[in-house]
């Protein structure tokens, strides 16, 4: 009855025989049956048609970095890779090779470095960009110095009150720009005495004017300065001698005091560029790098040729001797005020101009005198 009963139930329980459409059910339920193999291959193709839908899902849905999924899992790209490809970042490498052209002069390294806006570094890659930048300097001598301060000078990272981004960027990228005014600094301390008079005064103004210009950058900048300060203050691992003012804690001070004993040995003649005499004097005088010997030496180079003194030199000189006192001679400094009196006399009869401009400036420093007494 078994048989039979389970040909009932495939045929309703309508008959007690089998009948000829239960027979071919039977038949095609057979393992080796045709019609077993259609089903099996149906059943296959159903499941390779959702696996492709589910891929399809996955290759054409876009991803954050702009790439399929099974491009990147094939490709498995670092993380630094993948920021370099979706935000068009480009690495310090092949910026450093790019500088490290044989005829690539110190200024053009800097313009190129500070140029790019999004250049990725880390401590191995800035080693490197140091060391080419070094031998850059090297091969451009001490007239290449002055340019080079000059364009670093100009990069507007450093400029205060930065936008949000704008102040990120410029922070991101300020271990480049140190790193550049560390090779600087370096040079000029280990070749001092190869420098000239007019070598001296513009290299010690530039790099004055930039220390200061450093410091009063935008808040997210000195932050940066300040942990690269620190790194180095703590790689020393004993007591500095730097001070805590603007030339000292960048590390200017030892450079300044070679650039000062240097000019000891600069000839008397050379003393005749006035204006880099004026420039070094004042300088160092920022930097309060006293020198009793140099100091005579300037005030006696300014005396001998005071006919060449311009009006910039002479608010140099006075902002010098005045304001921050760096001569300390009493002789100097009545022979040396005498002598800018008589010269400052002597380019108003020359310029009428200057004069009255000179007047004017008489007329409102005394206005501003009665009313501080008032």
């Amino acid at each position: 009855k078994q048989p039979q009963t389970a040909m009932q139930e495939l045929n309703g329980g309508l008959t007690e025989q089998p009948t000829e459409r239960a027979t071919l059910q039977l038949r095609e339920l057979h393992p080796g049956s045709r019609g077993m193999r259609l089903r099996e291959n149906a059943g296959i193709h159903r499941c390779l048609f959702f696996l492709a839908l589910i891929c399809n899902s996955a290759v054409l849905r876009p991803a954050f970095t702009g790439q399929p999924l099974f491009t990147r899992c094939a490709l498995r790209p670092s993380s630094q890779a993948v920021k370099n490809t979706a935000f068009g970042q480009i690495g310090l490498d092949s910026v450093t090779d790019q500088i490290s052209a044989p005829n690539m002069a110190p200024s053009e390294a800097v313009d190129i470095l500070l140029r790019n806006e999004d250049v990725q570094h880390d401590e191995l890659r800035l080693k490197k960009l140091r060391k080419v930048l070094d031998q850059s300097l090297e091969k451009g001598g001490q007239a290449s110095v002055a340019p080079m301060v000059a364009r670093m000078l100009q990069w507007d990272g450093l400029e205060p009150q930065q936008e949000k981004s704008h102040g990120m960027r410029s922070a991101k990228k300020f271990p480049i720009f140190f790193t550049a005014f560390a090779a600087v600094r370096s040079y000029c301390k280990e070749n001092a005495d190869f420098f000239s008079m007019q070598e001296l005064g513009a290299v010690l103004e530039a790099l004055t004017t930039l220390a200061r210009k450093m410091w009063a950058a935008d808040d997210r900048v000195t932050g940066s300065m300040s942990m690269i300060l620190n790194k180095e203050l703590m790689s020393k691992g004993e007591a500095t001698s730097e001070t805590a003012d603007i030339i000292g804690t960048v590390g200017l001070r030892e450079p300044f005091q070679a650039m000062a004993v240097a000019a000891l040995d600069i000839p008397r003649e050379d003393m005749k560029h006035v204006d880099a005499v004026a420039s070094m004097a004042w300088a160092l005088a920022v930097a309060n790098i006293q020198l009793a010997s140099l100091q005579i030496k300037v005030a006696k180079g300014i005396i001998a040729h005071i006919d060449k003194v311009s009006p910039p030199d002479i608010g140099k000189l006075f902002m010098t001797m005045h304001e921050m006192e760096w001569f300390k001679d009493a002789d100097a400094i009545a022979y040396l005020t005498q002598a800018l009196v008589a010269r400052i006399q002597t380019l108003k009869e020359e310029d009428p101009g200057l004069a009255s401009m000179l007047a004017a400036r008489t007329r409102e420093a005394q206005e501003a005198e009665a009313q501080d007494g008032a």
